[in-house]
């Protein structure tokens, strides 16, 4: 099964949190290739932005290390934009809705993330990364 990870696993996997354990475990698991985990260039840039900024830590080098782990990125078109402009969820802000569009334009029914607002979006199912039995099931799926 593949899924889309958010710029927040990726982050929670390089910080000391309450996520940074669960997080490791799925970007590891991308790593070796035992899951399918995608970015897509929206998420790409998040992380790079983060690193840039400085405001989660010192993360130095943790948008190369993740796009080397991610290559190739999922691409963000015209069609994806528009999709996402016709996104009718109020919760999400712009870079949410071009994930959610990501996502399912390339027949992805799955998001990775600790944000709540992905909840209830139509054709979305959100996996928390704290959630153990959710996470367990897209990690083992994606492997089978």
């Amino acid at each position: 099964m593949t899924f889309l990870i958010d710029a927040n696993i990726v982050v929670y996997a390089a910080v000391d949190s309450a996520y940074r354990a669960p997080c490791l475990e799925i970007v590891e698991a991308v790593a070796r290739r035992t899951a399918d985990g995608k970015l897509s260039t929206a998420v790409f840039e998040e992380i790079w932005h983060i690193e840039l900024s400085g405001r989660a830590g010192a993360l130095r080098g943790l948008a190369g290390r993740s796009y080397t782990i991610f290559t190739p990125l999922l691409s963000v078109t015209d069609e994806i934009v528009a999709r996402a402009r016709a996104l009718d969820v109020a919760r999400l802000g712009a870079n949410d809705r071009i994930h959610v569009s990501t996502a399912l334009a390339n027949g992805i029914t799955t998001i990775v993330t600790a944000d709540a607002d992905f909840d209830g979006v139509p054709g979305i199912r959100r996996v928390d990364p704290r959630d153990d039995a959710g996470r367990l099931r897209l990690l083992t799926a994606s492997a089978g």
